[in-house]
């Protein structure tokens, strides 16, 4: 029997989730939801399903098995804990929330709940990075010594996100959760540079284009994060992204700026995705497909999630000690989860 699953969030990752449930041969999706009811009429139409203005409908459905959230981290908070509380499954899109403090409060709800919580950290998924953590827990590498992670994406992100979101939520929570998966230590302190600039429109405040974090983990290890929206737009690739663990006698090394397809046009040289969300043969394939199969396949067969709760939450925990960091301009001790 094939799970019911409502999405909640009609914007682009709404979007690719909902195409993903439908192309899944463990779901069926039941709607969508999103408080702008147009682009939820016009999402909704193209799957021909439902929609709804909240996730009322959604709790009181009890055809209704699992929800996707996937609307603005800071608008988690709300729909996560009341579809938990209503007894549906939820996968929930990275970072679990845009302060500790909710992070905190939905890992309560989810472990009160009669249902269960994942958060989508996609990069387990990415067959790249769960090489490099299998090797690295099999010893292959000797004992970790230092890890290195950086993300870099266009400057046109940042003018599109400015004022709704950070590269600490937007780009550095994808490496601060692979920088302690990967090397199998947590970040205890960080110390934290920001680069800013003024934003395109002058209305806006400075905001914050790079940041830069020096880590201390688990044991002795030490790392570094780099993370920001400022390569060029004419970039041939969205994402620059890396990581690198180096131990007693070797390194792994993960380097996805070129996914092996490479375009030559009029326009310049591009390279395509060709592991996040690509489409094969008309269907949707690669980390974001096998995520959401893995919640979907999971909660059919009671197994573990890869994402343990405590893990999302203590990525946010890292997060907030970077952001206090560069306020007070001194290293800050990354606050443990709370359970």
């Amino acid at each position: 029997m094939r799970l019911r699953v409502a999405v909640v969030g009609a914007g682009f990752m709404g979007q690719l989730h909902a195409r993903v449930v439908t192309e899944s041969p463990l779901a069926q999706l039941a709607a969508i939801v999103d408080v702008d009811r147009d682009a939820a009429d016009r999402v909704a139409s193209h799957f021909g399903v439902p929609h709804f203005p909240s996730v009322d409908s959604i709790c009181e459905d009890r055809h209704v098995d699992a929800a996707i959230v996937a609307v603005p981290d800071t608008a988690h908070e709300e729909p996560a804990s009341r579809l938990l509380r209503a007894g549906k499954a939820v996968l929930l899109e990275k970072p679990m929330a845009h302060t500790l403090g909710a992070a905190r409060r939905i890992a309560e709800v989810a472990q009160s709940s009669p249902s269960r919580l994942m958060v989508g950290h996609i990069l387990r998924f990415d067959s790249r990075y769960a090489g490099a953590a299998e090797r690295v827990a099999q010893g292959v590498i000797g004992v970790p010594l230092h890890v290195t992670a950086s993300r870099f994406t266009f400057r046109q992100v940042g003018s599109r996100m400015a004022g709704k979101s950070s590269p600490c939520f937007y780009l550095g929570i994808h490496d601060i959760d692979a920088m302690q998966w990967v090397s199998g230590k947590r970040i205890t302190r960080v110390f934290a540079r920001a680069v800013r600039s003024a934003a395109p429109d002058s209305s806006l405040p400075p905001t914050d284009d790079a940041i830069f974090a020096t880590c201390e983990l688990e044991d002795g290890m030490a790392g570094n994060l780099q993370f920001g929206w400022t390569l060029p737009d004419h970039a041939p690739s969205g994402i620059s992204a890396r990581l690198e663990v180096v131990g007693t006698v070797g390194f792994v090394d993960v380097d996805t700026h070129d996914h092996g397809l490479r375009v030559l046009g009029v326009t310049g040289l591009t390279l395509p995705d060709g592991l996040h969300w690509p489409e094969t043969n008309q269907r949707i394939v690669g980390d974001l497909a096998d995520e959401v199969n893995h919640f979907l396949r999971t909660i059919r067969d009671d197994k573990d999630f890869l994402v343990p709760i405590a893990d999302a939450v203590r990525n946010v925990a890292v997060n907030d000690a970077i952001i206090r960091s560069i306020q007070s301009n001194a290293p800050e001790v990354v606050d443990p989860p709370a359970f």
